[in-house]
This record gives structure tokens, C-alpha cells and sequence, in this order.
């Protein structure tokens, strides 16, 4: 093994190796120093991207020419006799690894310096980082609590608090109930602390103590649930420090595609948790069997019994569905109060980290029937003229905007409303992405769909229209409400989905409460929520 990385040190993929490495430290000059001087691997284990192999050839070019010039004093040497020359060119040729992974170093501290200087706020928030990043891994250190953490395209969020109220049946749980999951919030959670502006010295340095001061008693959680989101290539790497006791991965499918342009970057980021995390439970039904092919898992699934954990659905109505799940060990059923098969799934996920954590199949069953739907997230209000609205306003995508119209078009109604919003962060598959829901918006089933925002005007609103669906659009939420709340009859269903940014589809559900008390049950009612709303709402 030994020879075989002094082979590797000294051969040509060590700059592929070093330029690897440096992404994956995210330009840190220390975590590459640390790197070469403690691995027994110099392979690049990552695609390069084009800029990457350039910079990685150039490394080949300026070590094989300190090679070749070692060589030469040293056939100096041994031609002419020259004194000293064999020893110069001994340590050109040896040294050239060292030499090099060392210049490489310094120019990540100069890059560093120059990038702290020109954008201070990056590199407070890389400072932040550091430090949180390294007392997560003392707290980890020192005590034995477990991680679970939750990936995906969609879901991620109801999953995580799901899984967090489930465990925390006999469990001491910690979970953040927002949607703190990004570099800087995730170590947050194991301490409990909300996040302060970035610029406030003071409150970074209670942070850092309370922290530090957490690390040094007892620890009062038995398991810590976190949500880890991606925006682009090559972030889930920055969670790799927590490595989680077990991962759930939610589903592959269209996410921020203006900055992963395919599907397989996207399930090559997602899936990226399979390097860190010591078990993962992936759900088989909405992840592409192609990303899974050779990898190692737990699969939960409505739809293949060969699962390990293997769910069934009964309906009862609109609210709650019978669950009943195979587990490896045994059998429960429940009733839930998660709407449609996405909501079974995220039982059916919660379920199966509980017996994971082996729990008692009687309080999962037990546990699975107090959970109830967050804000946003397929919660079932009552509307006025004794009608039903499903509240799933938080954030919308193509797969989560298909399975919510399934939860409406099998509600027992006598009217069914769509209010459906534009779909953000689709980047060029925006177009054909909305035309697909609005293809799949049914007139047998549908009386109205009603369009919020300019993408669902320009692409869902004519495909809708094209399937024989009757189709109103607007800009402003709170109008597309009023218009629905003068089509309401008695025992209508009303369905409300769409993007938060510019979107807001829960003030259009607002307009149709049967008690104005429930809007508080909807999300994004902060004060300062409710400010960058107003410009939207008053136009």
C-alpha cells in the first residue's frame, strides 16, 4: 500500500489529485496542506471541469520541467563532474511533489487574501463557517449522538419534520422547524441557535461561546435532524464534516436547473451523499434507477414490494388515508393525515428511520397517526361556503405540482379549483416544465384553472387551455383569490401550489378562509414576510 502511494506521489495525477482536492476544500490552502500530508490516496476521485484540467496540466508541464532539470544536473554529473550538481539534481527530482503542493498552497492563502479583501462578506461567512463546521465535528467527537440527515429535490423539509416528531416519540430530538439548510445554518441546529446577521461581531462571539460551552457538557439530545439543500454543483460536499448516521433521499428531479442544466448533474449532486453518510434510504419510486446502479441502500416505496419497507395505501377522505407498511421485521398500519401518495411517502420515510432506530412498532404506528401536515406543505383548511382548500403553497416544482392536482383530482367535489403559480429556479427547462403541468391539468376533472404569475400566464395557462380546461390568469395572488372566492360552490376542493419568490399563492388562499383566524396557519405571514409582499399585492 505504501509503495503504491509513493507511485502515485510521484506520477502525473498527483496535480489532478491536488486540484481535486482544492475544490473540494473549497480553495483552503490549510485543508490541501492537511490533505497531502495525512492521505494515502493521490487520485482524483472527481470530474474535473474544464478550467480544472487546465490548471491540472499546467501543474504536469511546471513538475515534469523541475524533473527534467534534475535529470539534467544530474547527467551534469556524471558528464562533467561538477560539484554539487548531483546533489542539486537529487533534490529537484525528489522534491518536486513537496515543491509544488506547497506553491499550490500558497497561492490558495493569496487567492484567500485577495478574495477577503474584495468581497468581505463571502469571506466572513467562510470564517463563520470554518469554526461552526469544526465544533460540529467536537460535538461529534465527544458524544454519541446520531444524524439523520434529508436530501432531495422535493420534500425535503415536511420529510425532515416528520422523521424529527416521529423519533421524538421516545427520543430526545433536536430539528430545526424552518428551513435552515445551508453551509451556514446546518451547524446551527446542533446547538440550537437561531442565525445573526453575519456582520454582528457581538453576536458571533455569544454564538462561538454558547457553542463551545455546548460541546463541554452533556449533551441533551439523543438524535439531531437536519435538511441539506443544494443550490449547484459541488455544495453537498461542504456536509461531508457531519457524516450522518443515516441519509434519507427524497427524490431526483428538476431543481435549480439554471445552475445544474441536466438531470444527471442534479442526481449526481444529490447523490453525492452516498461518499459521507453511512447508511442511506433512498425513495425507489421517484429516483431514476439509472443514478442507483451500484450503490448501496435501504429503499422505502409504494409502488415495489421488494422495498425493505414497503407501503400500501386505502383512502378514508380528504385529510387522512390508512397507511400500512412491511417493515423488515414485522407489520403496522396508521392513520395519516399527509394528503396522496407523496404525503404516504413522507410517512412511509419517517416510518422506516424509526425502525431503523429500532422503535417499538406499536409507537411508530401510534406516532405516524399524530403527525399532521406543516404550513404550506398539503394542510386541508376550511374555506368559505362550506368549501376545502389544500394549503400547498410553500414552494412548487414539477414533480410536487403534478402530485398535488393527483390529491386534488381524487377528492370527492362537487367544483375542483386550481390555483397554480409559477414554478422558480427551472432555469431553461422552465417552458417546457410548465407546459407539462399545464398538459396535465384535466378538464374532466378540473371546473377552473387559475394562473399566478408571468411563466404560468405564458406556458401553463395555453397548455391547460389546449387540454379543454377553463383558464384564468393573473399576476397578483390576491386577485386570483378573489376571482375563485366569486366561482365558489358549496363543497367545492380548492387547490393552491406555486413558487414563494414572487408568487405567493398563500395570500390567494387567504381571500377564501371561512375564518380569517386560519391565516396565521399559513406560511410567510411574518412581518417581514408580509413587507416584501406588499409591492406584489398593491399592484
Amino acid at each position: 500500500m505504501y509503495l503504491r502511494s509513493i507511485l502515485d506521489l510521484y506520477s502525473f495525477r498527483l496535480p489532478t489529485a491536488m486540484v481535486a482536492q482544492l475544490r473540494r476544500s473549497r480553495l483552503s490552502g490549510w485543508r490541501l496542506f492537511y490533505w497531502f500530508w495525512h492521505t494515502n490516496n493521490f487520485k482524483a476521485d472527481i470530474e474535473l471541469s474544464d478550467v480544472e484540467r487546465s490548471v491540472s496540466v499546467f501543474l504536469s508541464l511546471a513538475m515534469l520541467t523541475q524533473a527534467m532539470l534534475g535529470v539534467g544536473f544530474l547527467v551534469e554529473w556524471v558528464r562533467y563532474g561538477t560539484a554539487g550538481a548531483w546533489e542539486f539534481g537529487l533534490a529537484l527530482l525528489l522534491a518536486y511533489p513537496l515543491v509544488w503542493v506547497h506553491i499550490v498552497v500558497i497561492f490558495a492563502w493569496v487567492c484567500n487574501l485577495a478574495i477577503a479583501v474584495l468581497h468581505p462578506k463571502k469571506a466572513a461567512r467562510s470564517f463563520v463557517c470554518t469554526i461552526l463546521e469544526m465544533q460540529v465535528r467536537q460535538l461529534r467527537a465527544r458524544h454519541h449522538v446520531k444524524v439523520v440527515a434529508v436530501v432531495g429535490s422535493v420534500g425535503k423539509t415536511s420529510t425532515k419534520l416528520a422523521i424529527a416528531q416521529l423519533l421524538g416519540e421516545t427520543m430526545r430530538v433536536r430539528c430545526q422547524t424552518g428551513n435552515y439548510n445551508d453551509r451556514v445554518t446546518v451547524p446551527l441546529i446542533f446547538f440550537g441557535i437561531n442565525e445573526p446577521s453575519l456582520y454582528n461581531v457581538v453576536a458571533w462571539i455569544k454564538v462561538f461561546g454558547i457553542t463551545q460551552s455546548e460541546i463541554a457538557m452533556p449533551y441533551p439530545y439523543d438524535v439531531v435532524v437536519v435538511e441539506l439543500g443544494t443550490d449547484g454543483p459541488g455544495q453537498m460536499e461542504q456536509f461531508a464534516y457531519i457524516k450522518p448516521d443515516i441519509t434519507v433521499v427524497t427524490a431526483i428531479s428538476e431543481e435549480h436547473m439554471e445552475f445544474f442544466g441536466t438531470m444527471d448533474k442534479v442526481a449526481k449532486e444529490e447523490l453525492s451523499v452516498f461518499a459521507f453518510s453511512k447508511q442511506v434510504l433512498v425513495n425507489g419510486d421517484d429516483i431514476p434507477g439509472k443514478y442507483l446502479a451500484g450503490k448501496e441502500f435501504i429503499e422505502y416505496s409504494l409502488e415495489s414490494n421488494k422495498a425493505q419497507y414497503y407501503g400500501e395505501v386505502s383512502a378514508i377522505g380528504l385529510g387522512s388515508q390508512k397507511l400500512h407498511v412491511r417493515l423488515p421485521d414485522g407489520r403496522l398500519e396508521s392513520d395519516i393525515h399527509y394528503l396522496g401518495p407523496q404525503g404516504a411517502k413522507i410517512a412511509l420515510a419517517a416510518a422506516s428511520v424509526a425502525n431503523m432506530f429500532t422503535m417499538f412498532t406499536v409507537d411508530i404506528a401510534k406516532g405516524l397517526s399524530a403527525l399532521r401536515p406543516f404550513s404550506g406543505r398539503m394542510q386541508v383548511l376550511d374555506g368559505e361556503k362550506e368549501t376545502m382548500l389544500i394549503d400547498d403553497t410553500y414552494n412548487a416544482s414539477p414533480l410536487a405540482m403534478t402530485a398535488a392536482l393527483d390529491v386534488l383530482y381524487a377528492s370527492k367535489a362537487k367544483q375542483r379549483i386550481a390555483i397554480l403559480g409559477d414554478m422558480n429556479e427551472l432555469g431553461e427547462y422552465s417552458k417546457q416544465a410548465h407546459e407539462e403541468v399545464g398538459a396535465y391539468c384535466d378538464s374532466k376533472k378540473l371546473d377552473y384553472v387559475v394562473t399566478v404569475g408571468y411563466a404560468s400566464k405564458k406556458w401553463l395557462a395555453p397548455a391547460a387551455k389546449a387540454g379543454g380546461c377553463t383558464v384564468k390568469s393573473f399576476e397578483n395572488p390576491r386577485e386570483a383569490g378573489e376571482y375563485v372566492s366569486g366561482l365558489l360552490h358549496k363543497g367545492a376542493v380548492v387547490l393552491a401550489k406555486g413558487s414563494q419568490n414572487g408568487v405567493y399563492a398563500e395570500e390567494a388562499l387567504k381571500v377564501l378562509l371561512a375564518d380569517q383566524a386560519d391565516a396565521a396557519k399559513l406560511v410567510r405571514q411574518s412581518a417581514n414576510w408580509m413587507t416584501r409582499k406588499q409591492k406584489l399585492l398593491n399592484s
